[in-house]
């Protein structure tokens, strides 16, 4: 379990769109061709899109001549003046943010043909028009080679390096609800937790710790079980301060510390869930305002810990590690002024790392302690919990991907 955690860094300047591809009918094309693409061009030209990309200026020019995208009003003079209708405003405005917006870094998510999702990150933010349709090669039934009879004609595009799909039945609906609108190409800033609980079981914006878990039983749900199971995320705060500073697990203490903790101002750990079955649960763990590789270390082991998905046992191997690569990022290059510069320097942290490993190691029985008290592994079991577990490689493997940390793997020079 451990050697397959990631833990994505959230960065504030990489934006998130949704783009609209006729509801899924062009998902493959965009994979296929390494790109995403709209047709707001041929909208506004008939079909006759010019060679190069038309400025700002041509463009507009080009849709106040045509009655579908413009009227005419009168002016402050109160002479006869074309403007741009509704229809004409929104397709400007949709190229302008297609090709002026969406930059190198940004990720991007479409509606596959199925329902699902696919998430990919543009490679290039020049947007550029290529005539050439792309096209889905098949296998005729006679063996011969061919291309699908639908083809992606749209001919504004940008480059994009596509990662994981996502299932329909894998969507929570608060992530459906936030991709309902109608424009082609909408912005998902505001939904930035909900798009990588999709995708990553921990990400970090350098105060918190989001953790994403699945609840896969298809039974009806125990209010009991689960409300059990959130007095647990409750207490990884608790537990990772403990694996910090290396103090004794007392499980009687952690089920007293449930009751004082219920109604204290200072807020702690939150969650959100969609109580169905399957059902998804995501969690937001308070850092601390000294943020270190050992803080995420530990909070990653208490979330694991406290719902099932790592004994002490396994946390053994990380003893024979060397420490530097018990937890390290992935690109250790950061964007100039990053926040995480200072965070993630390994020669502070080394020590405390190996001490965090060691103490998880050997509180075994007092963490099986706290699964007894806590009813820890029955409510694993009872709900069918797993973490979030998606093939994410593509979406890092260059510079300006994804950057994460990841657990017990030598870090990559890039």
């Amino acid at each position: 379990m451990l050697e397959k955690i990631k833990i994505a860094i959230l960065r504030e300047n990489q934006n998130i769109w949704f783009v609209r591809a006729e509801k899924g009918k062009y998902a493959r094309h965009f994979r296929s061709g390494e790109l995403i693409a709209i047709n707001h061009l041929e909208s506004a030209y008939d079909g006759e899109v010019p060679l190069s990309l038309p400025t700002d200026e041509l463009l507009k020019a080009r849709l106040l001549r045509n009655d579908k995208y413009s009227e005419f009003k009168k002016d402050e003079q109160g002479r006869e003046t074309r403007f741009l209708n509704r229809s004409g405003f929104n397709l400007l405005s949709q190229v302008r943010r297609f090709s002026n917006e969406i930059k190198q870094g940004d990720l991007l998510v479409t509606r596959n043909s199925d329902g699902g999702y696919s998430v990919g990150i543009c490679s290039d933010g020049t947007p550029y028009i290529e005539h050439s349709p792309v096209k889905i090669p098949v296998i005729n039934e006679d063996g011969s080679s061919g291309h699908d009879r639908i083809q992606l004609k749209f001919k504004l595009r940008k480059h994009v390096i596509w990662g994981p799909s996502i299932r329909q039945d894998e969507l929570p609906g608060a992530v459906r609800k936030a991709t309902r609108g109608q424009q082609t190409v909408t912005c998902l800033n505001n939904h930035r937790e909900k798009i990588f609980h999709l995708i990553y079981p921990f990400f970090t914006d350098g105060e918190s710790l989001y953790f994403s878990n699945k609840i896969r039983t298809t039974r009806k749900i125990n209010a009991l079980v689960v409300g059990k199971l959130f007095q647990n995320m409750a207490l990884t705060q608790e537990l990772m301060s403990t694996l910090l500073n290396n103090s004794t697990i007392d499980a009687e203490n952690f089920t007293q510390l449930i009751e004082r903790m219920a109604f204290e101002s200072e807020l702690g750990v939150t969650c959100q869930a969609e109580f169905m079955s399957p059902g998804d649960m995501w969690c937001k763990i308070p850092l601390g305002i000294a943020t270190t590789l050992p803080t995420i270390l530990a909070c990653v082991l208490a979330c694991l810990i406290m719902t099932g998905q790592v004994s002490a046992q396994e946390i053994e191997h990380l003893q024979s590690m060397p420490p530097e690569q018990i937890i390290n990022l992935k690109r250790e290059t950061l964007d100039e002024g990053d926040i995480f510069t200072d965070k993630f320097k390994h020669a502070e942290a080394s020590d405390l790392l190996k001490k965090i490993a060691q103490a998880a190691k050997n509180k075994s029985k007092e963490i099986q302690k706290l699964d007894n008290e806590r009813s820890i592994s029955e409510i694993k079991d009872n709900l069918k919990i797993t973490v979030t577990q998606t093939n994410t490689n593509n979406l890092e493997d260059f510079n300006f991907g994804v950057n994460v940390l990841e657990i017990g793997r030598p870090h990559e020079s890039h």
